[in-house]
């Protein structure tokens, strides 16, 4: 008798397991982090002259279950000539291993603002298991802020050479 019940337990233990979903994973963040060094043209109106050399540090953040997708803010610091402090913050698509585009505003803040739209390509080189060469041009357009010369937008064309770590 005894043992009839433990194969009834046991059965219906077995049946309870298949039919109850498996208990759901939390999902994961998949981070990374990147620095780059950037110049080009910058222009406006009439003028076009070499663009401010930038260094721009980055933070991204994946999950795993899209991890094609990630969200992007950096601290953007020009260099040379000038010194400038900003930020930005956009949607990057990794479209291949090697390659992603992304998209969002980017501001400067000190000395003076300045905002607009951002958008770049970048190459990813493997250099070790999780670290990348990170290569590729970048596009940003200024249309607001209180250190624009009237009624003229500008402009800077970008490339960037740097690293991405994947941690």
């Amino acid at each position: 008798m005894m043992r009839s019940k433990s194969w009834c337990s046991a059965l219906v233990l077995g049946a309870l397991a298949l039919v109850l979903p498996s208990t759901a994973s939390a999902q994961e963040y998949l981070p990374a982090a990147s620095a780059h060094v950037a110049t080009g043209l910058e222009g406006g109106g009439r003028i076009l002259q070499r663009s401010r050399t930038r260094l721009r540090i980055a933070g991204e953040l994946r999950i795993d279950e899209a991890p094609e997708n990630a969200i992007v803010a950096a601290g953007i610091f020009d260099i040379e000539p000038h010194s400038a402090f900003g930020g930005e913050l956009r949607y990057v698509r990794t479209l291949s291993p090697l390659v992603a585009v992304g998209a969002g505003g980017i501001g400067y803040f000190v000395p003076a603002l300045l905002f607009g739209p951002c958008a770049g390509v970048e190459v990813r080189i493997p250099i070790l298991k999780k670290t990348y060469l990170a290569v590729g041009p970048e596009v940003a357009v200024f249309a607001l802020g209180n250190d624009l010369p009237d009624r003229m937008v500008i402009w800077q064309a970008l490339f960037q050479v740097g690293f991405r770590v994947d941690l």
